[in-house]
């Protein structure tokens, strides 16, 4: 199965957007790897985790046809993860197949063919910021559906089967973001960002399964995270150490670490370098891998 980072970086991406400090300057004279938009996964030919601003821009950028887009989890709404008025653009009432094509046009309908359901699964939090951005309108004109999701329930769609575990994030007010641990065409990966060190009932359910890959977010480098929204270097250490402890891995150990931040985390170049020796990689815009 074929998995594709159509992004890697965390909200302010890499470099960031206003940022001049030595790791975004030597990001933008080195290029090519080093620039990051933010964070999301498209796997097995036609489904997403996360759908942030650049998704389409970076899914055309890397060869990913997004058209056939029939399943979409969302890990939570902050907008570098979650978009919704990129879905507004799906709008397509349920009578346009009885118009013309000149009225299709007059009417200023943004999409002028059939698309699959997209099916959504996410958070409360999700839902909402859904339901705004579509104005009162039925998701039915716009060929998609949203499931709320309960943690620590299994779920399938599309061939996939797919646990939400609650993250060590906060989403808004006193919802948690989510990541997921996910199965397909034979296949087990954990995505797991946005969250920081994860807590205890989360890590029960992340010991459960054995994994062909983990991709776990380094979003503050060699930064403290005190918040505990996010992870560090030393705790993805540690998360690197319980996942070798709890013996979840298939075969050979393979953690993939994306969004990042720039401002405590050296360059792609850099990294490749720090991390040679170890089980670790770090992911870059536009990488494919095999599972």
């Amino acid at each position: 199965m074929e998995l594709t980072f159509l992004g890697t970086a965390a909200a302010e991406q890499y470099p960031g957007i206003w940022c001049t400090c030595d790791y975004c300057t030597r990001a933008r004279q080195l290029g090519g790897k080093n620039i990051r938009k933010t964070s999301s996964i498209h796997f097995a030919g036609n489904c997403l985790i996360d759908f942030p601003p650049e998704v389409f821009s970076q899914a055309d950028r890397f060869g990913v046809d997004l058209m056939a887009s029939r399943l979409l989890l969302v890990t939570h709404s902050h907008e570098d993860h979650f978009y919704p008025q990129l879905l507004t653009w799906r709008y397509r009432p349920q009578d346009a197949p009885s118009l013309s094509t000149d009225e299709i046009h007059r009417r200023g309908y943004a999409r002028q063919q059939e698309l699959p359901i997209l099916h959504i699964f996410g958070n409360q939090c999700t839902l909402d910021i859904l339901e705004a951005s579509l104005a009162g309108r039925p998701m039915e004109d716009f060929a998609m559906d949203f499931t709320l999701v309960e943690p620590y329930r299994e779920y399938q769609c599309e061939n996939v089967t797919f646990i939400p575990l609650v993250a060590s994030h906060v989403d808004r007010g006193d919802q948690k973001g989510l990541i997921y641990v996910v199965s397909t065409q034979g296949k087990t990966f954990l995505y797991a960002t946005d969250s920081g060190t994860y807590n205890e009932e989360t890590r029960s359910w992340i010991a459960r399964f054995r994994y062909d890959a983990i991709i776990m977010e380094e979003t503050r480098g060699y930064a403290l995270e005190t918040s505990g929204n996010h992870m560090y270097w030393e705790a993805a250490m540690d998360e690197r150490k319980f996942f070798e402890t709890a013996g979840v891995w298939k075969k050979e150990p393979r953690i993939y670490w994306t969004h990042m931040s720039p401002h405590r985390t050296p360059p792609q170049t850099d990294l490749e370098e720090i991390l040679r020796d170890t089980p670790i990689t770090p992911a870059y815009d536009g990488m494919k891998i095999e599972l």
